[in-house]
């Protein structure tokens, strides 16, 4: 298998895997991941991820143009070209809905930071972006101040972004935000959270930049 071939079936598993634990539904989503320098293999819009295959999938350069593919990019590629134009060792981008992470992007309440060591260790500061609509150039250039120093953001009125190195690594991050939002609801339930020390959180955030 060619490593395009691996990334193409790379990246129709992880769309399974977001499906089937109800990170997106229906058509929503997109994931995407770098060739080379000069373009990116994403997913198309209005299918859904969990049921694709590489034949799906769709080549962009870096300003979001069709190069390859039958069906029409995703309409948010430029968000995801955005971030690897803005950090080079970024090799897979995920755009998400997970229903606990959305329902802070959504809700008044922000995210609390410093209160579980996972989170702080695997996610560091999370940000919330301000809302602009989807697809829109400013929409994508609110992920660029981040790139380099930020694993996820939550898209403000939206869903949640993640990205890293590769897509397991991206994935991951995307899976533990999900369930670093939904102990927060439910610690919230419970009558509130117990703050890490300050140490501690300082410590933890520098060793999760070596991760």
């Amino acid at each position: 298998m060619t490593d395009r071939a691996q990334r193409a079936a790379q990246i129709c598993e992880t769309g399974r895997r977001l499906y089937e634990r109800g990170l997106i539904a229906a058509t929503e989503g997109n994931i995407s991941c770098r060739l080379d320098d000069d373009r990116v293999l994403c997913t198309p819009t209005m299918v859904s991820k969990g049921y694709m295959t590489p034949a799906d999938l769709c080549v962009v350069d870096m300003q979001g143009r069709l190069l390859e593919g039958t069906r029409a990019a995703t309409s948010e590629i430029l968000l995801h070209t955005q971030v690897y134009k803005a950090n080079p060792q970024t090799g897979a981008v995920l755009h998400c809905h997970p229903p606990h992470a959305t329902a802070f992007a959504v809700s008044r309440a922000s995210l609390p930071s410093g209160v579980l060591a996972e989170a702080e260790y695997f996610l560091g500061e999370i940000p919330t972006l301000d809302y602009r609509d989807p697809g829109t150039a400013e929409f994508a250039a609110l992920i660029a101040p981040h790139a380099r120093t930020r694993r996820c953001a939550l898209l403000k009125n939206h869903g949640a972004v993640s990205w890293d190195c590769d897509l397991d690594r991206a994935r991951s991050w995307m899976e533990i935000l999900e369930a670093y939002c939904r102990t927060i609801i439910l610690a919230k339930q419970l009558g509130g959270m117990s703050p890490l020390p300050g140490a501690a959180i300082a410590r933890l955030r520098k060793l999760g930049r070596d991760l």
